[in-house]
């Protein structure tokens, strides 16, 4: 009897580990399977003709955004921008035609709060020039849009782009369609009597603000990623540089920026025009009514006379910074296309501050004022060309 149990027990151990065992080979065939899936494979390494195409393209949209920065600074100064009372997608690509369209127009503009205050006396004859100003400001944004976005489309659906690009060119339209949003929401703040700063017939310069610095670093990141298809790796036979001159181009670049954004202030509150001269503001270094807003900080935004200070200060500092940069790093060893970009950036640096000093003193005439806010393009322009080459300067 106790030989039978021993037997069956046995069989019944031998029959478990014949199951374990199955299922171990079993666990083991399906991670096989798992392991084996192929990975997909990167991309081919992109050819000098297809790097050029891209580059191109980049560099032609950045230049449609410079472009489109300066015709909304013209508009800006010929008040042209508040003779569109109205933003449709299609429709704003139709001017008027016709004599009544017109006189439609011209009277639709003429219950609105700019022509109450300013232009009380204005012409159907004048009213064309300035309509025809903003709708040219529009149609060249629309324009920047599908020399964008049509390229774009054609070098994604034949995979040109890898992912980090990918992303950036989401990023890049992304920020073309927010600016022709950003642009209405900020005529929209001129046109109605509510939204007005101090009752005065005018966009909010909030908005003109964030209008500009998003143009800026919309213009800044496609500048830049030109720069990385076009640019070819250069020599640096015995060059090496601290990294702390890196980090001090990138701090020109803050100014810059920061610089920029004060100026949109300025001409949002047209406070160019509150004290015409340099280096004083009338009498003073420090103007008595820098706070004369309360809450203080609505001085620096509402304030015109903050507002250029402001600008002045900031503008003074970016001249300064940029001179003792370049004098500190002669030196220093940069290599041939970063030197040459430091030497573009103080020559620019000069002629912006001469612009800005002349604009004041002249009292904002518009030639002049167009110049000085195309030249801060200029002037970011070289900064990054700067930057972008000390990157690529070995470190020590």
């Amino acid at each position: 009897m106790s030989s039978r149990l021993l037997f069956r027990f046995a069989a019944n151990h031998r029959q478990s580990l014949g199951l374990l065992k199955n299922v171990q080979l079993g666990f083991k065939r399906s991670s096989t399977t798992v392991t084996t899936v192929p990975l997909k494979t990167p991309l081919p390494p992109l050819s000098n003709g297809a790097k050029q195409r891209i580059g191109l393209w980049l560099a032609c949209s950045a230049g449609m955004t410079a472009c489109a920065v300066a015709l909304g600074g013209i508009t800006r100064l010929t008040e042209s921008g508040l003779s569109m009372t109205n933003w449709h997608w299609l429709n704003d690509m139709n001017p008027p035609r016709t004599t009544e369209a017109w006189q439609e127009e011209f009277e639709r503009y003429k219950r609105f709060p700019e022509f109450e205050q300013m232009n009380r006396e204005m012409t159907l004859h004048e009213f064309k020039k300035i309509y025809y100003m903003e709708f040219a400001h529009r149609m060249w944004g629309r324009a920047t849009g599908l020399i964008f976005t049509l390229p774009a489309f054609i070098f994604w659906r034949r995979g040109l782009f890898d992912k980090g690009m990918k992303i950036r060119v989401l990023i890049f339209g992304s920020l073309i369609a927010a600016q022709g949003a950003l642009g209405w929401y900020m005529v929209k703040s001129g046109l109605h009597k509510e939204t007005l700063i101090d009752g005065r017939a005018s966009v909010s310069p909030y908005r003109l603000a964030a209008h500009l610095g998003a143009a800026f670093i919309l213009y800044s990141g496609l500048l830049w990623n030109s720069f990385k298809y076009l640019t070819k790796p250069d020599v640096y036979a015995s060059t090496r540089v601290p990294r702390g001159w890196a980090m001090g181009v990138h701090g020109l670049l803050t100014l810059t920026f920061l610089t920029v954004v004060a100026g949109a202030f300025v001409a949002g509150l047209d406070a160019g025009l509150v004290y015409p001269t340099f280096p004083k503001m009338g009498d003073y270094w420090i103007p008595p009514e820098y706070s004369a807003l309360t809450p203080w900080y609505k001085n620096i935004f509402e304030n015109p006379v903050a507002a250029q200070f402001n600008h002045r200060v900031l503008g003074l500092t970016t001249t300064a910074s940029v001179l003792a940069f370049s004098l500190a790093s002669l030196r220093v060893k940069f290599g041939r296309r970063a030197a040459v970009a430091r030497s573009l950036l103080v020559a620019m640096v000069i002629v912006q501050t001469s612009l800005g000093i002349g604009t004041l003193l002249y009292h904002v005439p518009i030639s002049m004022a167009a110049a000085h806010q195309s030249g801060s393009l200029a002037l970011l322009s070289f900064a990054l060309w700067l930057a972008f080459n000390l990157k690529r300067v070995p470190k020590i």
